[in-house]
């Protein structure tokens, strides 16, 4: 009986002790309530004040009050993701595929390596940065690479700097022969064209260092990251977690590197080199990629490699470009002696202009067309690409895509 009534006496003060501490709990939270209405109220009265229109009126009738309180807000909704900062205005310009090897090289041996570019370099210098297939190594040695089925192309270091000097900053490496001379032959192009001042995406020493995208600067807070892959090449040209290569097309990796970037910069354009070659239609695997980086948030997707112009697509507010094709090269056809040049404005956090500038290559120097010739070619163009509101201008030669 004793230990029974010292049990309840002492399960009664541990009741006790509880409903009061939950009394203190309750009485606490009331005073944080009351102080935080307080506050409330407070800033609420402030608000009115500052508001209130008390100060000196535009021609309009409308107040013009510079209100302290109204920044601060705003400084809160940034910093909250509410309201995100003005990004500056950016353009980029971006042509199809260039080699210097193959026919190239006796054009460039009988005029020069500037040749190429005389007659484009005004138009791709006219934009905050310009972007170009690099479709195999600038080297001077090296054993030619025995998985490459096709044909081994090379172009000399000399070709580098009319290329730059003609407004070139960027070069996609991801192709079916930039690992035509191995792993010494993609080092020494990275050195050549980075000591000229331009610099390379899509291959690298490593995966990570290829699949990294580089981020173009315009050094007023404006960026667009540019990516570029490969679907079309030997299995081995491929970069390993420690070996020099080319950043393949894997779906998986492409969504997921894409995906990540649109994360870290404002802008993300993504080139592929893909198709069929010598072919004009697009193929569902083409399609397929394209729109996986949309959906991971790309602003734009282009492509190369079928060395003949492909049409475009908007999907799903993204326009795609599938196939740009050839600006520095030597056609064996027609169809190869067209290109496009595509002149890109991106502007408050997307792309907001597209001019489509058509192409003639002819012996490995691209120009722009101009009269009837350009209006026929965009023309096809259109045809080649159901549902995209291309409209031609006859006066300038040129095309803007609306969307």
């Amino acid at each position: 009986m004793y230990v029974q009534k010292t049990y309840m006496r002492e399960g009664g003060e541990l009741r006790r002790t509880l409903n009061n501490r939950l009394k203190r709990q309750r009485a606490k939270r009331q005073a944080v309530f009351l102080i935080i209405g307080c506050v409330a109220v407070t800033m609420l009265v402030l608000l009115v004040f500052t508001v209130t229109p008390t100060g000196p009126r535009g021609v309009n009738g409308n107040v013009e009050v510079k209100s302290e309180t109204a920044k601060s807000l705003n400084q809160v909704e940034e910093a909250a993701g509410l309201q995100g900062p003005d990004i500056p205005p950016i353009s980029l310009g971006l042509g199809g595929d260039v080699c210097f090897g193959l026919d190239v090289a006796d054009v460039i041996n009988n005029k020069g390596p500037a040749y190429p570019w005389t007659d484009i370099a005004p138009l791709i210098s006219g934009y905050d940065f310009t972007a170009v297939n690099l479709e195999g190594p600038l080297c001077r040695g090296s054993e030619p690479n025995p998985d490459q089925d096709s044909y081994h192309m090379r172009g000399d270091a000399s070709c580098a700097p009319p290329m730059a000097a003609a407004g070139v900053d960027a070069v996609c490496l991801a192709n079916d022969h930039i690992m035509d001379y191995g792993s010494k032959g993609l080092e020494e192009t990275l050195n050549i064209i980075r000591g000229q001042g331009m610099e390379g995406v899509g291959a690298g020493p490593s995966r990570r260092m290829a699949e990294q995208p580089l981020v173009l600067n315009a050094g007023d807070g404006a960026k667009v990251a540019l990516l570029s892959f490969c679907d079309v090449a030997p299995s081995s040209y491929a970069a390993g977690e420690d070996s020099p290569g080319l950043s393949a097309a894997d779906l998986g990796r492409v969504s997921e590197i894409v995906g990540q970037a649109a994360k870290e910069v404002p802008y993300v354009v993504v080139v592929f080199h893909w198709g069929t070659l010598g072919s004009p239609e697009v193929t569902s695997r083409q399609r397929e990629l394209a729109h996986a980086c949309v959906l991971a948030g790309a602003d734009l997707v282009v492509g190369c490699h079928p060395h003949m112009v492909q049409g475009l697509e908007v999907w799903e507010g993204v326009p795609i470009i599938y196939s740009l094709g050839n600006l520095v090269f030597c056609a064996k056809n027609d169809g190869g002696r067209n290109g496009l040049f595509a002149g890109c404005r991106f502007d408050d956090g997307r792309l907001t202009a597209m001019e489509i500038f058509p192409l003639q290559v002819d012996l490995a120097k691209p120009a722009p067309l101009s009269g009837e010739q350009a209006e026929r070619f965009l023309q096809e163009v259109a045809s080649s690409s159901p549902g995209v509101n291309l409209v031609i201008s006859p006066q300038t030669g040129t095309a803007t895509l609306k969307w």
